[in-house]
């Protein structure tokens, strides 16, 4: 028996747009589960980095399927809903129904950069990330871990932007170094209270550090976004949180 994957929508479109006809993802043969024991069943709700843009091959080496792979039980079962740009707002019309449909165990949260780019303000990026994780937790059934805001202010397509270069996600104006850092520690402030009240579990990227300046091969070509090195770095801090959380 194979251990089984569901990969979103959303992400066998990208895939498809990006090498033509989906592959198959790669899988462990492993042993069949006990009969008696029901299989772990993980949603992924995130935006573009759970969709793992910035990876050679995003269907095998985005974090989610890595975190999956490694940390998971071999008879857990996986759907991927990460939709590349969404904000939490759009998560929660789209992302969250369709995850409490498969009925998770077990469920990543990691969206704000988007909505920190598209300008919403931290309190009703609070709001919005309250409701959607409380509606994921389903009063406590499902195991919930949610990422914050890592550094911003070192990745190359920032500091492209702020030189006036092309492609610059930010929808308004292009922000100083220190407001970006004063807008992600806002984020982050918002998104700890929310896991605090909401009994998740915080996976804490921004921890890390700078990045793009202690590890430059961990960002993607596209100077913005993590590529396959990076992600397995990031599917081994959700795999630390999870194992932390007991």
């Amino acid at each position: 028996m194979r251990k089984r994957v569901a990969l979103g929508l959303a992400l066998l479109l990208v895939a498809a747009c990006s090498s033509g006809t989906p592959a198959a993802v790669p899988r462990r043969l492993v042993s069949a589960p006990s009969p008696t024991a029901a299989p772990l069943v993980y949603a992924a709700v995130g935006a573009s980095e759970t969709a793992g843009i910035g990876a050679q091959d995003p269907r095998s080496q985005a974090w989610p399927m890595v975190f999956y792979d490694t940390a998971l039980p071999p008879s857990a079962v996986m759907y991927s809903f990460g939709v590349p740009f969404e904000t939490t707002e759009a998560a929660l019309n789209g992302e969250v129904p369709a995850a409490l449909a498969v009925d998770p165990a077990l469920v990543t949260v990691w969206l704000n950069v988007d909505d920190l780019a598209a300008g919403v303000s931290a309190a009703d990026y609070e709001a919005r990330l309250g409701q959607l994780v409380h509606a994921l937790r389903r009063g406590g059934a499902t195991r919930v871990l949610v990422a914050n805001t890592p550094y911003l202010d070192h990745l190359p397509l920032y500091l492209k932007c702020r030189s006036g270069g092309a492609g610059c996600p930010f929808a308004g104006p292009v922000p100083a170094p220190d407001q970006l850092n004063a807008m992600v520690d806002a984020y982050n402030a918002a998104i700890a209270r929310v896991v605090q009240r909401e009994g998740a579990v915080l996976v804490d990227l921004h921890a890390a550090g700078e990045v793009p300046d202690e590890h430059p091969d961990w960002v993607s070509p596209d100077g913005f976004h993590p590529d396959a090195a990076g992600y397995v770095q990031i599917a081994a801090r959700f795999a630390a949180a999870l194992s932390a959380s007991g």
